[in-house]
Formats: C-alpha cells, sequence, structure tokens
C-alpha cells in the first residue's frame, strides 16, 4: 500500500444509504393529444422494475385524452405491473398547465430514466415531460477523516497452551482476533459549517455500528474501469460503440465510438452522475482520446439535467499529441490533431462547480471537431475516465484496484483537544466487531476457482459448474483445469446458480489462458445489460452489479474459442 505521508490517507464511512429514484411524470392538462381516439396507444421504454429488469416497448392503451387520464393511466401500469409506487398519492396533481404524478421506483440504485413516446396516438409538443424528483443512487462512502493521523491495526489473543512436554518454553496459540481504526482529523466547529460526518457523538451514544473503510484516498468517483454503455453511469446517444479496444495501459478497457445518425446533433458516449456529489466543489474530468481514421477530433462538455451546459475553467492536454484546442459551441471544447496510434490525455477543470437545481450532471464526449455538426462514420477511442473532486489532476487511479480494509465497527472513544479560531481536533478510535475485509471484498464465493472438478463426463458427481451447449458446433466443456469455451456459432456458456444478490456490486476476476477467436460476457452484469469481458491472455477485473442470482459466463456472438484457467468472485462490501 503506498501511502507517503498521513495526508494521503481517508478514513470512509457509508454516509448516504442506497435510495430508490423518483420520478416526475407531467402531462399538458388540455388535449395532451393530437386527433385523438379512445383506446389508442402510447409507448413506455426504460421502466426498471423491483428486481432491475428493463422493459422497453410497453403499450399503453389511453382512455382518456386529458392530463388527469394519461398520467393516471402510465402510473397504473407502474403500479400494478413493474413494482413503482405512488409517492404522495394517486390523485393526480397541477402544476401550470400540466397534471403531474411522482412514482417511486421499486429498485434502489441508479435506473434509466423514463422515456414515453408515441405509439398509435401521438403527443402534442411537449405534451409529456419527465423529471428525475430524487436520482436513485448506491450507498455511497464518503471520507469523514481527512486525517493529520491515521492508524489501523489487528490483534490475535493467545491462549497459552504451554504443558509439561514445553521443555520449560512457553507456548500459545491464536485465539480471539480484531481490529482497531484510529484518526485524528482537523474539524470546523463554526456553527455555521456542519460537521459533516466526523461527529460521531452520536454513534458513540447509541453504540451504532459504522462501516468503514480505511483506505488509499479514492480519487475517481466513477466505480468502473470500462466505457461500456449500460455499465455504471456510461450510456450512449446514437453511438456505436466497439468495446474492449486497447486502453493507454495495455489493457483492453477502452471503447471506439462512431456517429451513426448524423441526420441529429450531439451523438455521443457519456457518464452521468447525482448532482449532489459535485455541487460547489471543484471538479476535474481527465479522459484518454485518440483518432480514428481521418477523424483527429474529440469534442466534449458537460451539462445539468435538462440541458443547460456547464462552463468549464480550464481545458488543457496532460500528455500526448494535439495540434489546437477550440471552442465549436458555448461551453463545448475540441481538442484537435490526435494521433491515431497514441492516446492524449485531456484535462477538463471546473472550479466551484454550479449544478442549479439539476438532480444529475451528464460528462459527453463526441466524435468530431464540434457536436453541433457530425459525419457517419466518425470515430475516436475513449478510456480511463477519471473525475475528482479537486482543482488539479492526478494519475489515472483504476478503481478496481485501491488498496484498503473494511469492516463494521463501534466508535469506543472520542476526544476533542480545543484548537484556535474555530477550529478543534477531533481524535476518534473505531473498534471492530467482527471481520476486517481486505480491499472491501468480502469471501470467495465461487466453490471451484480452479476448474478442476470437471463436467466432461469423468467424474460427474462432483462436477461445480453447469454448462449450456445450446445447438450444433456449441462444445463447451470443464476439463483439466480449464473452462473452455467453444462453439462455431451456437449461443453457449457456463454458469452457477445462486451465488450472487441482484444489485449488489461484485468484483469478478478471471484468467484468459487461451484466446483464439471471439469474445466473452456476463450475463445481466450490469442490472439487465450484458457487461463484455476483456479477453486478452492475463488476469482481467470487472466490477459487475448483476440482475439475476446465477453468475453466467457466455459467448458474446460469432465463432468463439476462449479458456479460462481460474476465476474468482467476491461481493464488495
Amino acid at each position: 500500500m503506498a501511502i507517503k505521508n498521513a495526508s494521503d490517507l481517508l478514513v470512509y464511512a457509508k454516509t448516504a444509504a442506497a435510495v430508490k429514484q423518483v420520478t416526475r411524470i407531467r402531462i399538458l392538462d388540455d388535449t395532451p393529444l393530437v386527433g385523438f381516439e379512445s383506446l389508442q396507444t402510447i409507448t413506455i421504454s426504460n421502466v426498471t422494475n423491483a428486481s432491475g429488469v428493463i422493459t422497453d416497448n410497453i403499450s399503453d392503451a389511453i382512455t382518456a385524452n386529458t392530463g388527469t387520464g394519461v398520467v393516471g393511466s402510465i402510473a397504473a401500469q407502474l403500479f400494478s405491473s413493474y413494482g413503482y409506487t405512488y409517492t404522495d398519492g394517486s390523485t393526480a396533481k397541477t402544476d401550470g398547465d400540466y397534471k403531474y404524478l411522482d412514482m417511486t421506483n421499486g429498485a434502489v440504485g441508479i435506473v434509466p430514466t423514463l422515456e414515453i413516446t408515441n405509439g398509435t396516438a401521438t403527443f402534442e409538443e411537449n405534451g409529456v415531460i419527465i423529471e428525475i424528483v430524487t436520482p436513485g443512487s448506491s450507498a455511497i462512502f464518503d471520507p469523514v477523516a481527512f486525517s493529520t493521523s491515521a492508524s489501523f491495526s489487528t490483534n490475535v489473543d493467545l491462549r497459552d497452551v504451554t504443558n509439561k512436554d514445553s521443555d520449560g518454553w512457553s507456548e500459545s496459540l491464536g485465539g480471539l482476533k480484531s481490529f482497531e481504526v484510529s484518526t485524528d482529523v482537523l474539524q470546523s466547529i463554526n456553527p455555521d459549517v456542519p460537521l459533516d460526518g466526523t461527529d460521531f457523538f452520536d454513534k458513540l451514544k447509541n453504540r451504532s455500528l459504522v462501516n468503514l473503510t480505511f483506505s488509499d484516498r479514492i480519487r475517481n468517483i466513477i466505480r468502473t474501469n470500462l466505457t461500456q454503455s449500460g455499465v455504471d453511469g456510461f450510456s450512449t446517444v446514437n453511438i456505436t460503440q466497439t468495446n474492449l479496444q486497447t486502453d493507454p495501459f495495455s489493457g483492453s478497457t477502452a471503447s471506439q465510438i462512431a456517429v451513426s445518425n448524423d441526420s441529429v446533433n450531439y451523438n455521443r458516449l457519456q457518464y452521468t452522475v447525482n448532482s449532489t456529489r459535485l455541487e460547489n466543489k471543484d471538479v476535474t474530468w481527465t479522459f484518454y482520446a485518440k483518432g480514428v481514421g481521418s477523424n483527429t477530433s474529440v469534442s466534449f462538455y458537460s451539462e445539468i439535467e435538462g440541458g443547460s451546459s456547464i462552463s468549464p475553467s480550464k481545458v488543457e492536454v496532460l500528455s500526448g499529441s494535439y495540434t489546437t484546442i477550440t471552442s465549436p459551441a458555448t461551453n463545448s471544447r475540441a481538442v484537435n490533431g490526435l494521433s491515431t496510434s497514441s492516446f492524449t490525455r485531456i484535462r477538463v477543470t471546473y472550479n466551484n462547480m454550479s449544478t442549479s437545481s439539476g438532480a444529475t450532471i451528464r460528462f459527453m464526449t463526441f466524435p468530431g471537431d464540434t457536436p453541433q455538426t457530425q459525419t457517419n462514420g466518425d470515430a475516436v477511442v475513449v478510456s480511463s475516465w477519471q473525475i475528482e473532486l479537486s482543482s488539479e489532476a492526478t494519475d489515472y487511479q483504476d478503481p478496481t484496484d485501491i488498496t484498503h480494509w473494511q469492516g463494521n465497527a463501534l466508535v469506543s472513544s472520542l476526544n476533542f483537544d480545543a484548537g484556535v479560531e474555530d477550529n478543534l481536533t477531533c481524535s476518534a478510535t473505531f473498534t471492530g466487531t467482527g471481520n476486517i475485509y481486505p480491499n472491501g471484498l468480502g469471501p470467495e464465493l465461487i466453490g471451484d476457482t480452479s476448474f478442476d472438478l470437471a463436467n466432461d463426463g469423468s467424474n460427474p458427481s462432483s462436477a461445480y459448474w453447469s454448462v449450456n451447449n445450446s445447438g450444433a458446433g456449441a462444445t463447451t466443456v470443464i476439463e483439466n483445469g480449464y473452462a473452455k469455451i467453444i462453439t462455431t456459432s451456437a449461443d453457449t456458456s457456463i454458469f452457477r446458480s445462486g451465488l450472487m444478490t441482484a444489485g449488489d456490486y461484485y468484483l469478478l476476476t478471471y484468467t484468459v489462458h487461451t484466446n483464439t477467436q471471439g469474445n466473452i460476457a456476463v450475463l445481466d452484469g450490469w442490472d439487465s445489460e450484458d457487461v463484455l469481458l476483456p479477453k486478452t491472455i492475463g488476469t482481467h477485473s470487472v466490477l459487475i452489479k448483476p440482475a439475476l442470482s446465477q453468475l453466467t459466463m457466455k459467448r458474446r456472438s460469432g465463432a468463439t474459442t476462449i479458456w479460462l484457467s481460474s476465476i474468482s468472485l467476491k461481493k464488495v462490501l
């Protein structure tokens, strides 16, 4: 663990519980549908049920061409069939020219935004507006001690087992194990500034558990090292995305994005984050990019939910080739003259970012030198995004590779030492109540990590993995210490049921021994989206958030020959 001094080290606590998204559906009150006839339909998409499964193109037959009738019909669909609840009653409310209802999603965490579109019925212009009242979010670990000093210790009590055969020497065996974290932090006591988590007095008084992480400074608020649409907060708009491209660190986490519809503007890859994490903070966004073919430009900007762009304080190139930085539109920038063979790292800084009333912030990249005029096929490769709460850029931090220890603890002592002005030093000691988990990962969940329990017919009674070979040409097998995912065209996979809980986070680590052709993926590895896996020979780690309890490693498409020699799955606590 590369800790240089205490200022590089933080203590984190789970300060924000996972929450469900609340969506406001607004429908124009007076005849929202054009030329309406009873039982014409509208279409509802991006509907996320309580298990995190997303459904599109749901047809909803409308009987009354009023704001109350349309919003009531939509809400009833969500309530009766998809696990949504009415946030504050099922009676439509009035807001100017609109009727609205607030609906709470059944699943916690970030979910796609509802989309209401025409079916056989046609909406008036601005006939429907979807707003996010409360963004869904997963539990967040925030820093609670920017330490002037910090320590972590583990202990094992010894049991005396000295006997007459000990020849006069004391003999002991290990007994109870425990851990302890302590920290000092300079704390503001200005009454206008809350203690923001470093006041653990209530935790001490109520004897309540604190879930702590003793860690290197977590700089990158993005959880994943991939840029795949559907993973964490990444998504695409009118872009063809090709994943598993070589990244700047000789891995395969980059992706190529290419314009697929130049009849509309702003075709892009974007990352969406809860605005409350960025409000009034210095924010630095960095990413790597390189040109493809004749296109050697990438353009980018950020916006508040609702479309108001955010002015950057500074844009610069940290490393790599480029010729110019231009401003193609208000608050957007472009870096031109990129290399097509090596990456350029770009930095965008926002000082004291104001997110207004928007619930989310979108960080967006576009192939070409302007997001407003794009050409079909124009492409750029992007990789290794980092968003950090600082006015300076640090080296890229892979979110799957941060050394830390995590466990539940009780606050066992607090000391407050008076300082000067409006400051004091808070010293806190946390005593563990159970196991301490390296890197915040639970125990190994897979019972055959080395594929030793063959399912090739040689010893079927001890086979751990199941195999699906669904058609001619699929010959996947577990044998001789390998999972051999092999097919000429038919679907095939290895799987193990009951390993995971839908909606929780897991770290999947695996080793590719042989890669002749094809790609592999985790079925529904992020909510209901498959996660395409790096396939180069070597060991890879990928964060997943499954929609299923079953872990399924499948061929992605086409002929595939990929052998795995080991696999590990651990829950991220």
